[in-house]
Order: structure tokens, then C-alpha cells, then sequence
């Protein structure tokens, strides 16, 4: 019978699977021999991002989006599947029934975070308890989503990343416009809008404003599909949003503005260019600092890249 392991990873956005992803193959290609089972979020989009994964062979789903599985589901769940290891990325008492319905199903093997949360970054906590549970040295800070083309051809393409999960989140749309139109005299690019539902106002302003330039929109598509476009793309810039961890999972270098979300956060990927304020070494939660993130110091710094 075929060992398996399960890996929790309950953060629901896509860009918080994409931030994880590195640490799950570490998983796998440290346990050659089972087969990894991954319990996440419906709103990670798990389905579409890992379709071509070799790595993670089977995706379970907590929730259907709106409505969480019960305590009986996840019984069932535990019990079937007989894992050997359960790895799970996840702190406090509301997390710890996945371990106790571990040890009551028979897992030999658990490792978690613990009961009690401490204040540190999710990135740099993951890459020290894969340290610590697999005892190895993590040297290599890319995380990877395969795809079904092997050889990607980069083509004239810049991703522009307006998604944000709040205002607070998200850099100005008069300056995109202004950075969009200084990078097309660099060459003639076409520009990839990457934003859903929340951000078609966004498009339609840049759209309006610019309409002697070349755009394509990702307004209406879903992850799978938005990927078969991004994927040979020159590069990204734009707000921390589940595209920007995509893009850079892709290859693609991604200048990510870090005005309200924790810049360490960036750490997992090397393909993360951070983008902050003048004069600031490190950006956390709830500092409102967007705004002082200029459009020439986003320019600068691309420019350095683009030439």
C-alpha cells in the first residue's frame, strides 16, 4: 500500500499557497516514497495552480468556499487515507484537532507549529521548521508552479499587478498610468492587467487613459487561464497580490510594492524584487505607507533590470 503524507496549509489566498509551495515540494523530494496529500483553502485555487505539480498528487479542499467541512468530514478524511507524516503549517488551539485527529488515527510521524502563536514573519517561520523537520539547510529561496509547456518563450510582455486585498494595499492608479506610459518608451510592450471582480474599475480607468496602448485584461479569467498568458511574460510589477507570488513561482522577476504588507514575507522567492518607500529597510502590516512609494524609484528600479 502506498504511504502517504498529508501537508495543512490553511492560509486561503493564492499567493499564500504560492509562499508555501517551495515548502511542500521540500517535503516531497525529502519522502520520495509517499504520496502527499495537501488540505487546504477552496480561495487558494489549488485545483488550477498545482494542475501540472509533480510533486502533490492529490488536493482536499476544508471548505466550499463559503461553508466549512465538518468535524466528521475530516474524520472520515484522517481515517481513510492512513497517513504515515502529517506536516502541518498552522498555529493555535483552533488548528490542534488536525493533530489530535492524527494521533487518534495512528500518524507516527506529526509535526506542527504549536499551540501558541509567536510574532514572526510566516515565510522565514516555514523555512526554520523545514529546517528543522527534515534536518536540512535550505540554500535555494525559488518557489516553482510546472506548467504544460516545458520551454517558455518570454515575449514582450509586462505584468501589472493591481490586485490587493485593501486600499490600504493598493498603489495609486494615477501612478500606474504614469509608470505604464514611461516603461513603453523603453520598447513596445504589451501590458498584461492582472486584477479580477474588484480591480475592473482599475482596468477601465487605465484602459480610458491610455487607449494608445497595447492591453490585455485577466479581469475574467481564472487562475489556469490567467497563467497560460503571464507565463511567457517579461516581467512584473505591481502590488503584493496573489499574482505577483505567481509570476515569480513562473520565473519572472517581480518588482512587488511593499507599502502595507510584510516585505519579509518576500524572502521565500528570489524572484521577489522588494519595492519600498524611500528611506525604509522593512515594511509590516497596517503601515500605510503606499503612497510614499514614488513613480520615479519604481521606474529606477526597473530600469537597473530592463537595460
Amino acid at each position: 500500500m502506498t504511504k502517504k503524507i498529508l501537508i495543512i496549509q490553511l492560509r486561503q489566498g493564492l499567493g499564500d499557497l504560492c509562499m508555501f509551495l517551495p515548502r511542500c515540494h521540500e517535503i516531497a523530494k525529502f519522502n520520495k516514497d509517499h504520496e502527499i496529500v495537501l488540505l487546504t483553502k477552496k480561495n487558494t485555487k489549488a485545483d488550477q495552480l498545482l494542475k501540472y505539480d509533480p510533486f502533490i498528487k492529490k488536493i482536499e479542499f476544508i471548505d466550499n468556499n463559503s461553508k466549512k467541512k465538518g468535524l466528521l468530514f475530516l474524520a472520515k478524511f484522517f481515517f481513510n487515507n492512513k497517513f504515515s507524516k502529517v506536516y502541518s503549517y498552522q498555529y493555535g488551539p483552533k488548528y490542534f484537532k488536525y493533530i489530535i485527529l492524527s494521533k487518534l488515527t495512528g500518524v507516527k510521524n506529526i509535526y506542527h507549529y504549536g499551540f501558541f502563536k509567536k510574532r514572526e514573519t510566516m515565510t522565514k517561520k516555514s523555512i526554520e521548521s523545514n529546517e528543522k523537520w527534515l534536518n536540512i539547510k535550505i540554500n535555494n529561496f525559488y518557489g516553482k508552479i510546472y506548467t504544460d509547456t516545458k520551454n517558455l518563450v518570454y515575449e514582450n510582455k509586462i505584468v501589472i499587478g493591481l490586485g490587493a486585498s485593501g486600499d490600504n494595499k493598493r498603489w495609486p492608479i494615477d501612478r500606474y498610468i504614469e509608470l505604464i506610459n514611461k516603461l513603453n518608451y523603453l520598447g513596445n510592450y504589451e501590458f498584461i492587467l492582472a486584477g479580477g471582480d474588484g480591480e475592473k474599475y482599475l482596468i477601465k480607468h487605465i484602459l480610458f487613459a491610455l487607449p494608445h496602448l497595447k492591453f490585455v485584461s485577466l479581469e475574467n479569467l481564472n487562475v489556469e487561464e490567467s497563467i497560460k498568458i503571464i507565463k511567457n511574460s517579461y516581467i512584473y510589477v505591481g502590488n503584493d497580490t496573489g499574482f505577483m507570488h505567481v509570476c515569480a513561482c513562473l520565473g519572472k522577476k517581480a518588482f512587488c510594492l511593499y507599502g502595507d504588507t510584510p516585505s519579509e514575507d518576500s524572502l521565500y522567492n528570489e524572484n521577489i524584487l522588494p519595492i519600498l518607500p524611500a528611506g525604509r529597510k522593512i515594511i509590516y502590516h497596517d503601515d500605510f505607507a503606499m503612497e510614499q512609494i514614488t513613480v520615479d524609484r519604481v521606474y529606477s528600479k526597473m530600469l537597473s533590470f530592463m537595460k
